[in-house]
């Protein structure tokens, strides 16, 4: 009796395989694709995030991969041959520069910069700093030099270098650079040079050369960077950010991150969630679409999705819960 019991049972988990198989073929995958998205969906709806995860389970999973994680040495060099990609498929492009770059885009970000009382800071601070002026006064002075050199005569220059003592000269030059570094350091402190009608002109001054730029083809840049360039900067970012992830200030920054997305989002409904980020039903529906089909015809091409049913329900069929059941029935 035992025999016939398990003998039955084994039918059904034959039955039942060939059953899941067969909802799982191409023939009928995307109706139960469907099916069971809109009834998650459904069921999603009564539900908020904070019913289903917490903050503190949110940022330790962070945590764990954005600060405990090691990071291998190989993204690097993934990286270093992505960008030999791109950047000999960029150089190799015919379009220009304003094609890649909207000049709205480059406008909005200079308006926004000079909005912001960073900018104008800065642009004090560059006014006090005593090595750029000396830099300034340095260049306008050997300009004026040159100018001088180039516009008297050279029998008359002959004869002053002559005739003046050498000490004169050199007194001469540094009283010039004096006035030159005083002078340039009222203009640049000069609270009329950072008035809004002036930093209108700087505007429009940036967007002539901006326009002038943007005509050039993408491939001229590479004259200005390297792919080399390009690396080598991803290193540096790389490795300042492998040190700044393990400080206290990142753990902190991480988790108000956290922490602000479950105040604003831990009441909203699962599928409201979803509107928020944009993730909506057709682009959930099209992304299974895409996958789901190739993968499973795969797996069962393989014979992996009928081992893993019977991996999974087999037990259940030998079990003598099943087979008393199964009596039961017979009786």
């Amino acid at each position: 009796m035992a025999g016939n019991k398990q003998e039955v049972a084994n039918r059904l988990l034959d039955g039942l395989v060939d059953y899941l198989l067969a909802r799982l073929s191409p023939e009928q995958l995307d109706s139960l694709v469907v099916e069971e998205l809109d009834y998650v969906l459904e069921r999603a709806g009564g539900y908020s995030l904070n019913q289903w995860v917490q903050a503190g389970q949110v940022f330790a999973t962070a945590q764990k991969y954005a600060v405990e994680m090691d990071i291998s040495g190989a993204i690097p060099e993934l990286v270093g041959d992505m960008v030999e990609r791109f950047y000999d498929h960029a150089i190799q492009s015919e379009r220009t520069v304003e094609d890649v770059v909207d000049e709205a885009v480059v406008m909005a970000l200079l308006d926004k910069g000079l909005e912001i009382p960073l900018s104008r800071q800065g642009m004090a601070w560059l006014g006090r700093n005593p090595v750029l002026l000396a830099l300034l006064a340095g260049g306008a002075q050997l300009g004026l030099k040159t100018l001088l050199h180039q516009g008297l005569p050279g029998p008359l220059r002959s004869q002053l270098s002559k005739r003046l003592p050498e000490r004169w000269l050199a007194s001469l030059e540094a009283r010039l650079q004096e006035w030159l570094l005083r002078r340039t350091e009222q203009l640049l402190s000069d609270p009329y040079l950072y008035r809004d009608e002036n930093l209108d002109e700087l505007r429009e001054l940036v967007k002539v050369g901006w326009q002038d730029f943007s005509q050039r083809p993408v491939a001229d840049l590479k004259e200005l960077v390297s792919s080399e360039d390009i690396q080598e900067l991803f290193v540096i970012v790389f490795e300042y950010w492998r040190d700044l992830r393990h400080t206290d200030y990142f753990n902190a920054m991480l988790e108000a991150g956290v922490q602000a997305f479950f105040d604003k989002y831990g009441d909203t409904s699962l599928t409201g969630l979803l509107d928020e980020l944009g993730v909506t039903r057709e682009l959930m529906l099209d992304d299974a679409r895409r996958f789901l089909p190739p993968v499973m015809a795969k797996l069962q091409s393989e014979g992996l999705l009928e081992a893993w049913l019977r991996r999974h329900l087999s037990g259940y069929f030998q079990a003598e819960e099943t087979l008393e059941l199964l009596g039961s029935v017979d009786s």
